[in-house]
C-alpha cells in the first residue's frame, strides 16, 4: 500500500526504500514481542535486526533497480518480484540469527517445545 502511494511521485526504487524505513520499527516490535516472543531488550537485538534489514533492503532495491533498468517488467509488478526474494530471506535471518535464542510462536502454539 505504501509503495503504491509513493510510486506516483517517485519511482520504484525510492518507493521501496521509503516503505522499508517506515515499516522497520513496527516490524522490530512485532517480531520481538509476538512472532518470536523474545521480549528482548531493544539494545540486544537492534544491531542484528537492522543489519538484517539493511541487507534485505539493499537486495530489494537492487532487484527493483535491475528489473526497472534492464527488463520490460511493469513497474507495478517489480515489488512482487522483490518481495518473493526478500520476505523469506528476512524471516530466515531473523529466526536463525537475530532472535535465535527464542522459541517461535508456532512451536509454542502447538506445544512443540
Amino acid at each position: 500500500m505504501i509503495y503504491l502511494l509513493l510510486l506516483s511521485p517517485t519511482n520504484a526504487t525510492i518507493a521501496m526504500a521509503i516503505g522499508y524505513g517506515i515499516t522497520s520499527l513496527l516490524s522490530l516490535t512485532l517480531n520481538n514481542h509476538w512472532v518470536f516472543k523474545t521480549h528482548a531488550q531493544f539494545k540486544a537485538v537492534v544491531f542484528k535486526y537492522y543489519t538484517t534489514y539493511l541487507s534485505t533492503w539493499l537486495l530489494s532495491t537492487a532487484i527493483a533497480d535491475v528489473l526497472s533498468r534492464f527488463t520490460e517488467v511493469n513497474q507495478q509488478l517489480i515489488p512482487i518480484f522483490s518481495l518473493l526474494v526478500t520476505v523469506p530471506t528476512n524471516f530466515l535471518l531473523s529466526k536463525f540469527w537475530v532472535f535465535k535464542n527464542s522459541t517461535s510462536k508456532e512451536a509454542s502454539h502447538f506445544g512443540n517445545q
